[in-house]
């Protein structure tokens, strides 16, 4: 003898494969209502739905799921070096010209505290300062400055740097940087004592 389905059977199966198709798209508030929909078999739609979702595993997500998924911030392997000076010549700014522009945002006015600004961001863009101690005031700045970067800067903040190239120690040693300004050895010009927008400035970016 065959098994015959009654209307009840019929009706729960089409709301049970309705719910599943709800709860994989993400639409929870239809989620509800069909569960409510269910009345007195509500407990049992449940364990239905419940009893389906265990049988079949997580479901696969799409090509284009994982596609918009990748192009998120959290998923950027690149460090802030590259993602900073990748922006930076998108744009075409130049590095003085940048540097100018986040001592103004950074309320940094003299002539010591710009060229300091202008020492530690070659130290962000050479790989010499991690990341996570420089201020949310010089990430929001940065963010702004080179196209509304800002989420991109943040969740990057733990990506590791890596060891510097011969390129970048080359240049940490007081020769020409990439866009032809010349840094000042490290040892002379820390000789004197700081003044207070340098000390600021060593603060701002977590030195």
């Amino acid at each position: 003898m065959g098994f015959v389905m009654d209307e009840r059977d019929i009706q729960l199966g089409n709301l049970l494969a309705e719910t599943l198709l709800a709860f994989d798209q993400g639409r929870s508030a239809d989620v509800d209502r069909l569960l409510d929909n269910a009345g007195d078999d509500r407990l049992e739609l449940v364990e239905m739905v419940e009893l389906s979702l265990t049988l079949r595993g997580p479901a696969s997500p799409s090509s284009e799921a994982i596609e918009a998924l990748a192009k998120t911030p959290a998923f950027d392997a690149r460090s802030w070096p590259e993602i900073l000076t990748e922006a930076r010549h998108a744009q075409g700014v130049k590095r003085p010209a940048l540097v100018a522009a986040l001592a103004q945002r950074l309320g940094i006015a003299s002539l010591d505290g710009e060229e300091r600004v202008r020492e530690r961001y070659h130290e962000i863009e050479t790989g010499q300062l991690d990341p996570r101690h420089i201020s949310t005031a010089v990430v929001d700045a940065l963010g702004d400055l080179l196209g509304g970067m800002r989420g991109l800067l943040d969740a990057t903040r733990l990506n590791p740097v890596g060891p510097l190239s011969p390129s970048v120690s080359f240049m940490r040693d007081g020769f020409d940087d990439v866009d032809g300004s010349v840094l000042v050895d490290a040892t002379l010009a820390r000789r004197a004592e700081p003044t207070v927008d340098e000390r600021r400035v060593d603060e701002l970016f977590g030195v």
